[in-house]
């Protein structure tokens, strides 16, 4: 239903964006905002988007309310489209996790819960339920990561998404810049920046500094916030080797997705190794900036793996018609990470409920527009 209010003052995600940058602190958007390097890679992200056209066709099929209900993994969405898990979310808007959660799935959406999330497994399922897909890092030792696979599946989540696309440290330099550490570190210029962002502070004061609560029970007793930041980041281990998917498979019985994947090679391994589905994905421009973008590896991908196997994509989406676009590529779903931090932003559950709700009808009259009756026949209706 439609919210008057926050339909007139964010009538798209741009209006959402620019309000969440006027109430999170510069050090915290820029984590948000950034890509790596250049930023070419992001940059591409945008315009491998913008570069998708359409066929409409107004005269030869009936006009009809097209549906936009999606089914994968067993399960039936009320849109091809969710929020991916987003690490340290808590940082960019305190008690975005809690918000997406109840929001997305209220939306009949599935529910990215990152094992960097400053919300547990546990407490998002009591939100999500049976619409949590949870994120996993790989662990060395591999006991933690076994853990986190099991409470997962206690938790009732029915997909989990292995991230395989960070196989080495990365510099990001406006985080280096902004002196951004995690557990953060205030100094007298975060200190200031959080001053000028009333809201940000205060809504941080109450939910805390943010914390990384899966993993807390994982920590050395008595270990400082230094040093346990230095025990998180010593765990995760950064190569994802074939041998490591095939015990994930083993352990997990439910639907097992991997993300990062870029290359045919790459998928048709993931295939042979019984994964359900994989996302293309270049990480949000935050990983490699040579990185291809999702719209220019998708067809080809597609080819490949054949139409059985779910894909699923993200990188760059702003509105229904990108969602379209990377479903016309050959991408089953789509995956989408910062809009959702800006409609939390911006106006809290109810900022995020809104932005599903543009994002469907947009998508419903991109749709309309190209005489689609459903999401299959976007793919014929691509030109370029």
């Amino acid at each position: 239903m439609t919210n008057h209010r926050l339909n007139a003052k964010f009538p798209s995600i741009s209006y959402m964006e620019r309000a969440a940058e006027r109430r999170i602190p510069r050090f915290a958007f820029e984590f948000l905002q950034s890509g790596i390097g250049r930023e070419q890679c992001l940059i591409r992200n945008r315009q491998a988007l913008d570069e998708i056209q359409f066929s409409p066709e107004y005269l030869t099929l009936e006009r009809v309310n097209p549906s936009l209900e999606t089914s994968i993994f067993e399960q039936t969405f009320s849109a091809p489209f969710g929020p991916t898990p987003i690490g340290l979310s808590g940082l960019m808007w305190p008690r975005a996790a809690e918000m997406i959660a109840k929001s997305a799935s209220a939306a009949k959406l599935p529910v990215g819960l990152s094992m960097w999330a400053t919300a547990t497994i546990e407490d998002i399922a009591a939100i999500a339920g049976k619409f949590l897909w949870y994120q996993l890092l790989c662990t060395n030792p591999p006991e933690i990561e076994n853990d986190l696979i099991d409470r997962a599946k206690a938790a009732g989540c029915e997909v989990l998404i292995v991230t395989v696309d960070i196989p080495t440290i990365t510099r990001r330099e406006k985080d280096i810049a902004n002196g951004l550490s995690v557990p953060p570190h205030f100094n007298l210029s975060t200190l200031l920046q959080m001053a000028r962002r009333p809201a940000w502070a205060l809504a941080m004061l109450q939910s805390g500094i943010p914390r990384f609560q899966s993993l807390l029970r994982y920590l050395p007793k008595n270990a400082s916030m230094g040093e346990s930041a230095q025990f998180l980041a010593d765990i995760v281990d950064i190569n994802v080797t074939v041998d490591k998917l095939e015990s994930i498979r083993k352990r997990w019985p439910g639907k097992l997705v991997v993300k990062g994947i870029l290359g045919v090679e790459d998928a048709l391994c993931c295939k042979d190794l019984g994964v359900d589905g994989i996302v293309v994905s270049n990480h949000g421009g935050r990983q490699f900036d040579a990185a291809p973008s999702a719209p220019h590896v998708l067809p080809y991908i597609r080819e490949a793996v054949g139409s059985e196997m779910t894909l699923m994509a993200d990188g760059g989406v702003r509105s229904g018609l990108d969602i379209a676009r990377l479903l016309a590529c050959g991408a089953d779903f789509v995956l989408i990470g910062r809009p959702f931090i800006y409609a939390a932003a911006a106006a809290g559950e109810n900022g995020v409920s809104h932005m599903v709700f543009v994002l469907q009808e947009e998508l419903r009259q991109t749709l309309a527009q190209l005489g689609c009756r459903n999401l299959a026949e976007l793919e014929h209706r691509r030109i370029l």
